[in-house]
């Protein structure tokens, strides 16, 4: 599942080329509180859940926190409070997410929400790319200016060449 104010991203095609039975909704600041309950029965049913969150950094204005306090702020604390272990966020376009959702356990930054971004996400949530991924800010109360990962890319089981697990 993806949350996403934008139609047709490039992650939501991406996920469905490789599990076409994906369910990808989007959700938006205006949908968020008339979709809840879809939202969280699909959370329920789901097995993995990747929430790809398209915050973008307003030019002037820094801050550590990304102040999502509309319905669809509310709807990933309750996301987040629901099922932590099997959901992946990914913060397209501000690294600060995490900030403002303290309890998430599975955290990935992209720093824009350009289609090489997208996709460079969804590659590495498959395993089909190499993660090398640092901060490069500090998340307060979350991680230091530094932390990541490094990971090789995945093998592919069952020979498959599609990223499909």
């Amino acid at each position: 599942m993806s949350f996403s104010p934008k139609p047709l991203t490039i992650a939501g095609r991406e996920f469905r080329s490789r599990i076409p039975d994906a369910r990808v909704i989007y959700v938006d600041s205006r949908t968020a509180a008339a979709m809840t309950d879809d939202v969280l029965k699909a959370v329920d049913e789901a097995q993995t859940v990747v929430a790809a969150v398209y915050v973008i950094p307003v030019a002037g204005k820094m801050g550590n926190t990304v102040g999502m306090t509309d319905a669809s702020g509310i709807l990933l604390q309750q996301l987040v409070d629901r099922a932590p272990d099997k959901t992946a966020f990914v913060a397209m376009g501000n690294p600060y997410l995490a900030s403002d959702f303290p309890k998430i356990e599975n955290y990935m930054c992209a720093f824009s929400n350009a289609t090489v971004s997208e996709l460079a996400a969804v590659k590495a949530l498959f395993g089909e790319i190499a993660i090398h991924g640092h901060l490069p800010v500090t998340i307060p109360n979350i991680a230091q200016r530094g932390a990541g990962i490094e990971r090789p890319p995945q093998s592919v089981s069952g020979g498959s060449s599609n990223g499909h697990h």
